[in-house]
Order: structure tokens, then C-alpha cells, then sequence
């Protein structure tokens, strides 16, 4: 039962993936608003979440911050024709119109990570940022010790997210009349961007004492940073948000100090594509789905890190198979995409390995029963008797091949382990007489030998000399030189060396133990 498991499961899964190939693809359109660090991070769980479900043909498109590109964006996505669509809106009063018009023409439409100013939608995926801006606000506020002078850099004007974390954030020290708040709208949620509005902050006020910059993402934060830095401002401490855990991101900044702590502002790529699935498919589904926030600090930025980088190494290794399984089934059925749930993946993987295991295995016992075939008989070195001319057929050239093309695989190693017995005695016995009497070039003996055998023709002969040379040791009293120059060997100290490379012993040892 167990051998003809795997092959079962192999064939499921194959069969599972032509059934679902031909299940109607659902066309989902995914505007974003930016390219950033999130988003890339966000993009790539979106494009992992097609392992999942083969009927998922992704696009996304973005609008690199810019609000009639994203609007013209949209409008391509609806005249292409999409089933659902999942937009991150630049600017919340400017993107409502168009997403209004996505809405009544009858496509669902999944807004996340930023609002418009209507209601028209068919479900919102975010963190509640005002919660977010709060948290932030009384963790550093409490970390100033409720006094001190406290810049924040803003993200993007008119973007909801700015709006709700600014809003948040002072809501939550109006409890702290100690600390001082400068505000700078001037963000755009760019790295550069911080750089500007703290040089702005600085030239307006100059001489001005800072204890702590908060900045609406990490990259806002550092740009601020970087600027505080140059001017010899250095006893600053510096909260973001997003704290992502990937190279150069918050966690890391979080971990070398660079930052006091971050917040978590989830991606959630894979559970914003169910949420959308679960729309098209008819299912039941929450309108809002709220997502969590954890302050990251020097305390567990360790822990969180390592989960991380733990589920990158299993995504990576899903990524890596999915490739394999990609241009696999390319091949095999000209699909343009096929793609596995992760448990097919997995079967999969499991049953490839394990055949390439039994297939791998077979072989080498193959090669080695080949192998053991040619060896067979030339412990009793023999001559064939060759026929003479006029013995030859009267159609037959005197000098045609030995070898026709026709022969079997059996009967070319009978004629190859015969003409290694023939010449075993011969010295200059090689690789080119050999093709000579057999009938081939030098290069089309060396492939086919190795071929079947999985070794080259002049190996196979000095195992053959040495297996000779082994029972002539074990069965007679000629000296070990002799047994050498009758094996075909030119010289005593070369059989010595290849005697023992083959045995492990020199003949002496091998004889003393007979």
C-alpha cells in the first residue's frame, strides 16, 4: 500500500488542479495608492494568496502618490472588466467619486488601509488609526515623563490615515499639559518628506529644544531624524509606525536603537484577499474588519522578529516550490498560471522528492548490475576465435563494424564485455581501439557506455583488469609484478596504487588474508 501512496496523492493533486483550472477566474483589480516598503511587503501576501486559490488572477497597479492616476487607474480596471475591486485611496475626498462609480456600476469594491468620504463600499479592511494615533500619543507622552517639547511629522494631507493618527494623537495629550506639540502637515509619508518638514520646523524656529519627533510611518521619523542628526541634535528620541520586519524596517531600526518604538500597522494581505473571495463567492463576511496594533519596543522586538523571519523562511520555501510546480504544469498543459493550494504544494514536494529518490536509486542499482554484468568471466581471460575472410558472409566488407546500429542494449555489453576479456592483457589496450572494434567513435562509445553503466569505458576497463588481478592473487602463485603485467598493467607500482584505491588494500595485504 505505502509504494503506491504516493503516486495516488501525486495523481489527486493533479487532478484537483484540472478540475480547478477550469473554474471560473475571479479578476480582481488592486489599486495602491503608493509604492512603499508596506506596500511591497502588503503586494507580495496579495500575490502568495493565489497558492491558496487557483481561481484568484490578481492585478495590481499603482498610483505613486497621485490622485489622477489613480483615478484613471480605476477607470481601466472597470472598462477591462473586473469581478471585484481593492483600492487604497490616495486622497480621500478626490477618490470618492470614481470609487462611487465602481460601487453603482455593480463591482464590489474592498477599500483598506484608507477611507473615502462615502459609504459606498462593499467592505473597509484597516487598523482604526485614531486608536493607533491615541496609543502612540500616552505611550510617549508617558516615555517623556508628561513634559517636554514633541514634534510630530504628519503622512499625507487629506489622507485618512493622516487625519484619524493626528487627530488620535492629540486627543490623547490633551491628558499631558506639560508637553509642547509642534505640528508639521508637510508629510507625504516618504522618507524625503520628513527631511523637509523638519528643516521647516527648524528654520521657523530656531533654537528650538526637542525631546521627541513622532512621525506618522517610521520613514517619516528617520527623514527627521537624518536632518536633527546633521544639526548636532542628538539626546532626541524617535517614535513611528508600521514597524515592518523587514531589512531596514522599523523592527530593525526598533532593535538598534535607532527608533524608541514603532507600532504595528498589519498588512494582512492574505486575510484582506479571503475577505474578498469571500464577497465574490457569496459568502457571509464583516463590512469592517478592524485590525489589531502592538507598540514595538526594545522589549519584544526580539520575539516578533524571529517569528518573522521564521514565516519568511516558510514562505520562501512555498515560493520556491511554487516555481518548480509553475513551469512544471507550463510545460505539461501550456497553462499561462496554475497554482496549488498549500497543501497540494505540499503533497507534491513530498512526492517528487521521495520518486526522485526511488528513481535515483533504481538506476544506480541498475548501473551497478550492468556493471557487474561486464565483470562477469573475466576472472578467466579468454581469446574469441575471429573469423577468418573467407569465412566472413560473401556480402559482408572485411572491415565493416562489429557493432551494427540495430543491436540491443544486452547485446551491446555481451560484444563490449567480450572485447574487454579479448584485450585485457593488452597495455595499450583504449578508448580508441576499442571504438575501432566495436564499431563507434570514441565519443559515441564514451555516452552510450556511461549511459548504461553510469561509468566511462576506460573505468569499466580497469575494474575489469583489477577483478582479473584480484582472483589471480586468491587462486595462484605468481608473483604480484606478473599478475600486473598479465592484467595489462604497464607497470608494478601503478596496479599497487589502483589495486588499493579500488580495494583498500595493496595486493600483499590482499593475498596474506587469502
Amino acid at each position: 500500500m505505502k509504494n503506491h501512496l504516493i503516486p495516488l496523492l501525486l495523481l489527486a493533486a493533479l487532478l484537483c488542479v484540472s478540475c480547478q483550472s477550469s473554474e471560473k477566474k475571479w479578476r480582481i483589480g488592486i489599486s495602491q495608492c503608493s509604492e512603499d516598503i508596506w506596500r511591497y511587503k502588503q503586494n507580495y501576501e496579495l500575490q502568495l494568496s493565489q497558492y491558496a486559490d487557483p481561481r484568484i488572477d490578481i492585478s495590481i497597479l499603482s498610483a505613486d502618490d497621485n490622485d489622477e492616476r489613480q483615478i484613471e487607474q480605476i477607470r481601466q480596471f472597470l472598462h477591462e472588466g473586473i469581478d471585484l475591486l481593492i483600492v487604497a485611496p490616495n486622497k480621500a475626498a478626490t477618490l470618492s467619486e470614481v470609487i462611487d462609480s465602481a460601487y453603482d456600476s455593480g463591482v464590489p469594491v474592498v477599500l483598506f488601509d484608507r477611507k473615502t468620504n462615502s459609504d459606498k463600499y462593499s467592505a473597509f479592511m484597516g487598523a482604526d488609526n485614531y486608536a493607533l494615533g491615541s496609543m502612540m500619543g500616552a505611550y510617549i507622552a508617558k516615555q517623556m515623563q508628561a513634559t517636554g517639547t514633541l514634534v510630530e511629522i504628519t503622512g499625507l494631507k487629506g489622507s485618512s490615515p493622516a487625519i484619524e493618527r493626528h487627530r488620535g494623537f492629540m486627543d490623547a495629550l490633551q491628558a499631558f499639559p506639560g508637553i509642547r506639540v509642534i505640528s508639521s502637515e508637510l508629510g507625504d509619508w516618504t522618507e524625503e518628506s520628513g527631511e523637509i518638514a523638519m528643516q521647516q520646523i527648524l528654520d521657523e524656529l530656531p533654537g528650538l529644544e526637542i525631546d521627541c519627533v513622532f512621525g506618522h510611518n517610521d520613514r517619516l521619523a528617520l527623514g527627521a531624524r537624518r536632518v536633527l542628526m546633521s544639526a548636532g541634535k542628538t539626546d532626541i528620541h524617535y517614535y513611528g509606525v508600521d514597524a515592518l520586519p523587514t531589512a531596514g524596517g522599523g523592527m530593525e531600526c526598533v532593535q538598534q536603537g535607532i527608533l524608541e518604538a514603532s507600532c504595528i500597522y498589519p498588512t494582512r494581505g492574505l486575510q484582506l484577499m479571503k475577505l474578498a473571495t469571500d464577497i465574490l463567492d457569496g459568502k457571509p463576511y464583516e463590512r469592517i474588519t478592524t485590525l489589531t496594533s502592538t507598540i514595538v519596543n526594545r522589549r519584544n522586538v526580539d520575539i516578533l522578529l524571529a517569528q518573522y523571519q521564521e514565516q519568511q523562511r516558510v514562505s520562501n520555501e512555498l515560493e520556491r516550490a511554487k516555481s518548480k510546480i509553475d513551469e512544471y504544469f507550463l510545460q505539461l498543459n501550456q497553462q499561462r498560471k496554475i497554482i496549488l493550494a498549500f497543501i497540494i504544494v505540499t503533497v507534491i514536494i513530498i512526492t517528487l522528492v521521495v520518486l526522485a529518490y526511488r528513481f535515483y536509486a533504481a538506476k544506480l542499482h541498475l548501473n551497478e548490475e550492468m556493471v557487474k554484468e561486464i565483470l562477469a568471466g573475466v576472472t578467466v581471460a579468454k581469446e574469441e576465435p575471429k573469423p577468418s575472410e573467407s569465412e566472413a558472409a560473401p556480402d559482408t566488407p572485411p572491415h565493416a563494424p562489429a557493432l551494427q546500429p540495430e543491436l540491443t542494449e544486452s547485446s551491446f555489453l555481451d560484444r563490449f564485455r567480450t572485447l574487454l576479456q579479448s584485450h585485457l592483457h593488452e597495455p595499450d589496450f583504449n578508448v580508441e581501439r576499442m571504438g575501432e572494434e566495436i564499431g563507434m567513435s570514441r565519443v559515441q562509445l564514451y555516452r552510450k557506455v556511461k549511459t548504461l553503466t553510469g561509468q566511462t569505458p576506460v573505468e569499466l576497463l580497469r575494474k575489469a583488469r583489477l577483478t582479473r588481478a584480484l582472483h589471480l592473487l586468491q587462486t595462484t602463485d605468481r608473483s604480484i609484478s606478473e599478475i600486473g603485467y598479465e592484467v595489462g598493467f604497464s607497470a608494478p607500482s601503478y596496479f599497487a596504487k589502483c589495486f588499493k584505491d579500488e580495494y583498500g588494500k595493496s595486493p600483499g595485504e590482499m593475498r596474506n588474508e587469502s
